[in-house]
């Protein structure tokens, strides 16, 4: 039964003196991939353009060194990329590297026009590729003439950066590559410290990763970073809102409530809110006395009203100008939109909130109710408030903006 099934055959093994060759064989490819992966990440593929981009996040000297650079080989336009600063938020003055790099090559006697390409706090994978992608869009935005550019960055992290690139500019376009040395470890012996061995492997695992696995759709990058960006500038208007309010010289709130103040409450940004909306003007309305919180009363004209639709339902919103201020400045044209909805006193302050809006040069506009704010007399009794007409009342939550102080 054996022989119907098997067979023998005779098979060679390694000696002694066999194991010990393939062992030195092995140690001897290991010791070459160990001088060469450095290298090899590490790549230099000078090119010809007359574009320089920068990347952000490469140090001071670094930067001086592109500067340098720059000025040697006769080029005419400067990028910088950068990726969102995730620390120091609060205090740092700069959002993103780029700005900080920039700032740092304008201390460093940089006098040509530095243009920036970055991406917002919201793109938190491959973020390189994004830079990428991100510069694209601005090129095609910025019309310079360049097509071609010389990408500068430093150390283990050069040749993954420029895979980037070319995927993200896949037309053709020339990509030379400018490589600084890393001086946080010892390129020739990368491996004997621990920064310069966990920054070359984790460099080569995401090179190869990066080169086999990595197909980005570039369209749903694009998408990502506009709408980031617009979550961005959302952002920092609020963070703007909660200095001010935590500014004894500028806040609403009285003196105790100052004490306790610890930021300002919001739902999350969501594009749903923002939407366009049909204005139909009311130019036969009259001057009238809007009613306030107190015995104040500012005279307002019905300016018209707003047609818009959220989730298939149909709304609609009077929309108000204010005489008062018309009068004291001709080139007011300020919008004032206030009104209540399905969020009140739950979620949101119980007398409504208000909108801000410019009068248009066409019959829409945009109306973001992720702006929407409380009026002041949600922080203090002794603020003058307009209250929200019965008309504009809406039988339907709005999960935007604002939400009930404190």
């Amino acid at each position: 039964m054996s022989n119907l099934f098997f067979k023998r055959r005779h098979i060679l093994v390694p000696s002694l003196l066999g194991w010990l060759l393939i062992t030195a064989l092995f140690f001897f490819a290991a010791w070459l991939l160990l001088l060469n992966t450095y290298s090899f990440l590490a790549k230099q593929k000078p090119g010809h353009a007359k574009m320089l981009v920068v990347e952000g996040w490469i140090p001071d000297h670094g930067l001086r060194n592109a500067i340098e650079y720059y000025s040697e080989n006769n080029y005419e336009i400067m990028v910088v990329t950068g990726v969102p600063i995730t620390q120091w938020t609060y205090s740092s003055p700069f959002s993103n590297m780029a700005e900080a790099s920039v700032e740092s090559m304008k201390r460093l006697f940089f006098k040509d026009t530095i243009y920036t390409a970055t991406i917002p706090n919201t793109v938190l994978r491959d973020r390189t590729y994004g830079t990428a992608v991100a510069l694209k869009m601005e090129l095609e935005k910025w019309n310079l003439g360049y097509n071609d550019f010389d990408l500068y960055t430093m150390g283990a992290h050069a040749r993954r950066s420029h895979l980037m690139y070319r995927k993200a500019f896949s037309d053709g376009r020339q990509i030379g590559l400018i490589t600084d040395t890393d001086p946080s470890f010892d390129a020739k012996s990368w491996y004997k410290t621990s920064r310069g061995f966990r920054i070359v492997f984790s460099e080569l695992i995401s090179y190869f990763y990066s080169a086999l696995f990595f197909h980005p759709d570039i369209e749903h990058y694009k998408a990502n970073i506009i709408n980031g960006r617009y979550v961005d500038q959302l952002v920092g208007k609020r963070y703007e809102k909660d200095r001010y309010f935590a500014d004894s010289l500028t806040s609403p709130l009285n003196k105790n409530d100052l004490q306790r103040f610890r930021g300002l409450k919001y739902f999350p940004p969501n594009e749903k809110y923002k939407l366009s909306a049909h204005l139909e003007q009311d130019t036969l309305s009259e001057v009238f006395s809007m009613p306030t919180t107190t015995e104040r009363q500012p005279r307002y004209r019905k300016y018209g009203t707003l047609h818009f639709e959220i989730d298939g339902q149909q709304l609609q919103l009077s929309i108000f100008q204010n005489m008062d201020q018309l009068e004291k400045d001709p080139t007011y044209n300020a919008l004032f939109l206030p009104f209540k909805d399905l969020t009140n006193k739950d979620l949101t302050y119980g007398g409504g909130r208000y909108l801000d809006l410019e009068i248009p040069h066409a019959d829409s506009l945009v109306v973001d109710f992720n702006l929407c704010y409380n009026p002041y007399c949600a922080y203090d009794e002794r603020w003058s408030c307009p209250l929200t007409p019965l008309e504009n009342y809406l039988e339907m939550p709005i999960f935007a903006g604002e939400k009930k102080y404190p």
